[in-house]
This record gives C-alpha cells, structure tokens and sequence, in this order.
C-alpha cells in the first residue's frame, strides 16, 4: 500500500459474489488471496467459498429417469444444495499511476481448481478452471488498504463422472470486496 515501485506481500481477506453466468447469481461466500506483487509482475493465491453454487435446474438428478430439479415440475420439488471451493493461481500485472500513488490498479489471469459438493452424500466434482479480470487497491494507510475485484471464471466439468453435479462446462463473473494488509519490503 506504499510507493508504487515497491515489491512487497498482500494478504487480502474478502467476500465475494457471483454476478453473472451459469452458476447462482447473489451468491458467494467468504475467501481470500495471498499475493507478492513485484515492480512489473507478481502473483496470487485465491481461495474462495461460494455458498448455494449451481442453479437446480441444473444439477443432474440422482436419478437418471427423474426430470431436472425445479422444472417443469407442479408444486414444490427438491432442493439439492451445492457448495464449491475455488482454489486459483494466478499472474498478477500492476498497473502503476506515478499521479496517483494511493491507486494500484491490476489485471490478473490464472488457473486451478473448482471443487464442488451437495448435501447428499457422495456427490461431489472437481473442475479444472481457468480465470481472468482485474481489480484496484487503494491505500489507506501504508500498511492497509481496500480491494476491489472482478473475475470472469470457466471451469471444465468431466462429463463421464457418475457422481458429478453438472455434467457441463461452466462460466461465471465473481465481484469481490475485501481490505488488504501490505508488508512492504
């Protein structure tokens, strides 16, 4: 949260939200980054929760015969719970404004893992996925600062998994919102 040519470690705690995509909107949960960001390059740990994940129309039913959860079904029908983790690697590239040292603007891609459950026992997927988006810090002090981000997410889900939660590829936009610790070297 210093001078802008400064390398030095981030630890962000932070809520996210799914915004958009195939997956929950207005859902999300807590999470957090790690992140060394150096004069032109760094890079980043992302773990995030994301409460309520897939949308029940598309979570593939228990069983095979039985019509998609939630439609075109009369009446109420069975609300299948799904939690995700996501755990990304990512490259990190500052954008530094010399008029506006108290800025750090940045783009961020990477890759890793969605991993994704039910409240039924058993059912359960790992996803490799892929992400790229951007954000700012903005320092409050040298040492702490706030953090905005926004990330477009695309995971390649394994057709073939007899215990999966959705059979198909997905992809979804996550805003996060979080106050970031600086250790300057």
């Amino acid at each position: 949260m210093t001078a802008p040519a400064q390398a030095q470690w981030v630890i962000t705690p932070q809520l996210g939200l799914n915004v958009a995509g195939d997956v929950e909107h207005g859902k999300g949960g807590p999470g957090g980054t790690i992140a060394w960001f150096g004069g032109w390059l760094g890079f980043e740990l992302d773990l995030q929760r994301y409460q309520h994940f897939f949308k029940d129309s598309e979570v593939v039913p228990l069983d095979p015969a039985a019509p998609p959860n939630c439609t075109g079904m009369p009446g109420p029908c069975k609300d299948i719970n799904t939690d995700a983790m996501g755990f990304m690697a990512n490259v990190v590239v500052p954008i530094r404004i010399p008029s506006a040292p108290k800025w750090r603007p940045y783009g961020s891609a990477g890759f890793g893992l969605v991993h994704a459950w039910t409240n039924e026992p058993s059912r359960d997927q790992d996803d490799l996925a892929f992400d790229a988006g951007g954000g700012v810090m903005f320092a409050l002090s040298r040492r702490v600062g706030l953090r905005g981000d926004l990330r477009y997410f695309r995971a390649l889900a394994d057709e073939d998994e007899p215990d999966g939660i959705r059979s198909e590829d997905y992809g979804f936009w996550r805003a996060t919102l979080g106050v970031s610790f600086g250790f300057p070297r």
